[in-house]
C-alpha cells in the first residue's frame, strides 16, 4: 500500500521515480510510521512475476531481481493444490517484528542461525520451481513455516493452530503471509482431491464470520498507474 502511494504521488508531481527509489523510500515510510518491516515486501509488490530477490548488507538495499518460472505454481492453482485463506485474524506485525529486530541487534546467536536458513531456504524454494517439483516446493513452505514459528513463537498463535488442526489430514503445508499471528493463509495440497476437501471442511465450517477462500493469481505486471 505505501509503495502504491508512493508511486502515485511521485508521478503526480513528476519526480520521476526509478523503482530503486520506491523501494528505499516504502522501506523509509514504513520506519517513519513505526511499523517497521524491510525490503523485501515492496519489491515483491512493485515488480511483476515470480523471483528470488536478494540484497547484500548494509544500510543502503539494492535488490537483485532473479525471475522464476511461474508454471508450477499457476497449475496448483487452477487445480487447487494452492489456496490462498483469509483467517479473519487480525494481528500488528510491528510487535513480532520488534522483537525479532531486537534479537538481530543483540546479535542473538540462535535468531541469527535461523535467519541464515531462511535465506538458504529462499534458494531452495528457487530450484523447486525451476526443476517444476511440486513436493520439493511444499517442502520449502514446510521448512519456512518451522523456520518463522522458531524465530518468534508469536506467529502461529492457538487460533491459527486451530485452523491448521482442522484441514490438517489433507494439507502438504502451510504457511502465514508476512509476519504471521493472523491473516492470510497459503494452504498446499498434494492433490486436488485434497485441495478439495481441506476448502470442502473450511467453507463448512468456518473458524469465525470473517474468514474465507480467497482468489489468487501471479501478476505479471508488477505496479501500473494509469491516468483516466
Amino acid at each position: 500500500l505505501a509503495a502504491t502511494l508512493l508511486g502515485t504521488l511521485g508521478q503526480l508531481a513528476g519526480l520521476d521515480w526509478s523503482e530503486q527509489d520506491l523501494f528505499s523510500r516504502t522501506l523509509a515510510l514504513e520506519q517513519i510510521l513505526t511499523s517497521g518491516g524491510g525490503w523485501q515486501d515492496q519489491v515483491g509488490g512493485i515488480v511483476g512475476g515470480l523471483k528470488l530477490v536478494e540484497s547484500g548488507p548494509g544500510l543502503l538495499h539494492k535488490p537483485v531481481t532473479r525471475w522464476l518460472p511461474a508454471q508450477t505454481l499457476e497449475t496448483a492453482i487452477a487445480d487447487r493444490r494452492f489456496q490462498l485463506y483469509y483467517t479473519g485474524l487480525t494481528r500488528v506485525a510491528h510487535n513480532i517484528l520488534g522483537e525479532i529486530v531486537k534479537g538481530l541487534f543483540l546479535n542473538d546467536a540462535a535468531r541469527l542461525r535461523i535467519i541464515e536458513e531462511i535465506g538458504l531456504n529462499a534458494d531452495f524454494a528457487s530450484e523447486a520451481l525451476q526443476r517444476h517439483d511440486w513436493s520439493r516446493f511444499t517442502e520449502a513452505v514446510r521448512r519456512s513455516w518451522l523456520l518463522n514459528r522458531l524465530l518468534d513463537g508469536g506467529t502461529n498463535p492457538p487460533e491459527v493452530q486451530a485452523i491448521i488442526d482442522r484441514v490438517a489430514p489433507w494439507l502438504a503445508a502451510v504457511k502465514l503471509a508476512g509476519a504471521g499471528g493472523g491473516g492470510y493463509m497459503v494452504l498446499l495440497a498434494d492433490s486436488p482431491a485434497n485441495g478439495l476437501r481441506l476448502r470442502q471442511a473450511l467453507e463448512s465450517n468456518p473458524p469465525n464470520g470473517r474468514a474465507r477462500f480467497v482468489q489468487v493469481s501471479i501478476s505479471h505486471t508488477g505496479l501500473e498507474i494509469t491516468r483516466s
